[in-house]
């Protein structure tokens, strides 16, 4: 009994000791423990592209990095921008109204109009910059005063050095005597400017001829019209129209031989002779401040709205040369170089001379057209975006991007091309034939263009052969593998004789891959029963009528009409037990058995490897189309037993499982 009550004590002890030691070093794991980091969710509404309002945010980012308000993934930062289109503006301002952002961050003033309308109920925390006049916005800023603005709405107004602008004009040419000017009837912000622009002309005995432009497809005729009543010169302000389609400007001026200025400095990177403004690469920083002291606690109703300027001359000498001593930098203007100069060497956080690239390195302008809203166009998008990135390009730091969809529609798509040719972008990414098509037939030579998501670059007119085609042009065709299907379809299902399909007429893309896959099928013994669509609405008639017939598979090619409505095709069908093959994996969702495909976001890495080659100046009609290297075998095991076809041994090592989810009771 004695030894049992010390083994007791013996037990009890070494207990109390382990606690004890367990207690402690708890204590040492629970300091040491690392919390994880959360960071503010921020939305930034950027109204279009325009080097003035890409300098703000890119600004606006510089500054928010730099103070740890991103996320390593930049994840809790979302970037909206619908490219000056007013409809899909209004569905973006709706989407953050009612998304989880924290705070809202607006560029330019149609952006803080748009947003302010929508988020009059909910007040989102919203704080603007890249505002030229916000006490006559008309959202409700009475004043720069603390109590002159709603409590949830603060910002920075950087009203266009508009007089500074003209003066430099008539001190590099005292003998100017009329100069012209596009813009938009429609923006307050040009508005507010050209009252502006009005006074100091009268005042420096200068007439202004005014020509309005509503859209940048006006800016050409509406240019050619001031050319007509005799301007010596053309003012760009802060009209978002004009701004848009700066490069045209530049070329219409330099066939009359007149000088463009503006009131935004990096526009003589584009050819302007000088431009005067705010530095809006700083101005994006300090409304990235004024958000982040917001975000850590400082009370908005404290925040004053004050006009900040800081102030930016930028003279390009090549251009001035050009007209022969007709303009020309007197001791003033040498001083003040010299002087702004000095103080942007002075001050580290203003890298607005070179878009905060070190050495001047240059900022490449790219946009990209999908033609249609579809899961191939996003994936062959998406690709070309991370290439870009994976290969070391950071968006605006390195580029910038506008994207472009044409929703489907063909006079959508033309309008969109009409616009690219006017802001003649450093590349042009298009996605499909329809949009390959118009940038060939609108865009023109002058600009570089990079394809993917085409069957076939030559059929659609850039080129006589993949090594022969037009100098401006290059890209990665996604030709679907049909010898690979009819060989599959072969081993698949022996029996099999009459192979049916769907096809659009009026698509290139699709005559050709129905002329392809015949032509393969027919080389093992197989028929194909083609069927044509004109219109999405015949989509579900055509697929009842193909699958009437005595077909043994359904194996549909690959087209913009054909491919929205697939699941009308797949559901006929399954009704009738068909089986489905598909050269697109996005289509096994919907009931296909097997599928031998490309991978469209892989096509559009290989994309973007051709255009990095092109900015980095290789010539484009140098480097040949070729079709995308990748491909995919999926298998769904389950339906191909169901349909009783034969599994091939090298499925096991080739071909990627694939399982349709299972229905929940």
């Amino acid at each position: 009994m004695k030894a049992l009550k010390e083994l007791w004590l013996i037990i009890t002890l070494i207990v109390a000791a382990s606690l004890l030691l367990l207690a402690s070093d708890w204590g040492q794991r629970t300091n040491g423990k690392k919390e994880k980091k959360t960071y503010s969710q921020i939305a930034i509404f950027q109204i279009t592209s325009t080097p003035l309002l890409d300098n703000h945010v890119a600004g606006v980012m510089d500054r928010l990095a730099s103070e740890g308000m991103l996320a390593p993934d930049r994840s809790n930062v979302k970037i909206y921008n619908p490219q000056g289109d007013i409809p899909t503006a209004n569905t973006i301002v709706r989407e953050i109204v009612n998304s989880p952002a924290d705070i809202v961050i607006t560029s330019s003033t149609l952006a803080l109009q748009n947003f302010s309308k929508a988020n009059a109920n909910t007040k989102k925390m919203h704080v603007f910059g890249a505002v030229t006049d916000p006490y006559g916005s008309g959202v409700g800023i009475l004043g720069p005063g603390e109590d002159m603005h709603p409590p949830y709405l603060v910002g920075i107004g950087s009203f266009q050095p508009v007089e500074s602008a003209f003066k430099t004009a008539k001190e590099m040419n005292p003998n100017l005597k009329k100069i012209g000017v596009v813009w938009n009837s429609g923006e307050y912000c040009s508005e507010a400017c050209m009252v502006k622009a009005r006074e100091i002309c009268t005042a420096l005995g200068i007439t202004l001829v005014e020509a309005v432009a509503n859209n940048t497809s006006e800016v050409s005729e509406a240019a050619r019209s001031l050319l007509a009543r005799g301007v010596e010169a053309i003012w760009v302000g802060g009209d978002t129209v004009a701004t848009s389609a700066i490069n045209l400007l530049v070329s219409i001026g330099k066939q009359a031989d007149i000088p463009v200025f503006t009131n935004d400095p990096f526009d003589t990177k584009k050819g302007a002779l000088f431009g005067v403004g705010a530095n809006y690469f700083t101005v994006g920083q300090l409304t990235a401040d004024m958000a982040i002291d917001i975000l850590r606690g400082k009370d908005p109703s404290t925040i004053r709205i004050e006009n900040v300027v800081p102030e930016l001359l930028q003279i390009n000498g090549d251009v001035m040369a050009s007209f022969n001593g007709k303009y020309r930098l007197t001791e003033n203007l040498k001083t003040h170089l010299k002087n702004q100069q000095q103080k942007f060497t002075k001050d580290p956080a203003n890298k607005a001379m070179n878009h905060g690239n070190d050495g001047g390195k240059k900022v490449w302008d790219l946009s990209i057209v999908l033609y249609s809203e579809t899961e191939f166009a996003e994936s062959c998008r998406d690709g070309f975006i991370d290439g870009l990135q994976n290969a070391g390009f950071s968006e605006k730091m390195d580029y910038n991007l506008k994207a472009y969809n044409a929703q489907g529609d063909m006079s959508t798509l033309s309008s969109i091309m009409t616009t690219i040719k006017a802001e003649q972008p450093d590349l042009l990414m298009v996605v499909s034939t329809p949009a390959l098509q118009a940038a060939l037939r609108l865009v023109g030579a002058d600009v570089n263009i990079v394809f993917t998501g085409v069957g076939d670059g030559v059929k659609a007119g850039a080129g006589k052969t993949e090594k022969d085609h037009l100098p401006n042009v290059t890209g990665i065709t996604t030709r679907s593998a049909f010898d690979g299907m009819a060989r599959i379809i072969h081993e698949t299902h022996p029996e099999a004789r009459i192979v049916g399909t769907l096809f659009t007429p009026g698509e290139i893309n699709s005559i050709l891959y129905k002329d392809w896959f015949q032509e393969e099928l027919e080389k093992i013994g197989l028929k194909l029963l083609a069927i044509p669509v004109t219109s999405s609405a015949e989509v579900a008639q055509a697929a009842t009528q193909l699958c009437s017939k005595n077909i043994d598979i359904v194996a549909q090619v690959v087209d913009n009409l054909t491919r929205p409505g697939f699941a009308f095709i797949a559901q006929r069908a399954r009704e009738k037990k068909i089986p489905i093959y598909v050269f697109d994996s996005q289509q096994m969702k919907y009931g296909a058995a097997m599928g031998i495909t490309r991978d469209y976001y892989d096509a559009g890495i290989e994309a973007a490897e051709k255009a990095i080659r092109v900015l980095n100046g290789e010539d484009p009609a140098t480097i040949p189309f070729n079709n995308t290297s990748s491909e995919k075998l999926i298998v769904n095991y389950e339906l191909m037993k169901e349909y009783e076809l034969i599994i091939p041994d090298y499925f096991q090592k080739e071909a990627i499982p694939f399982s349709l989810p299972k229905e929940k009771n």
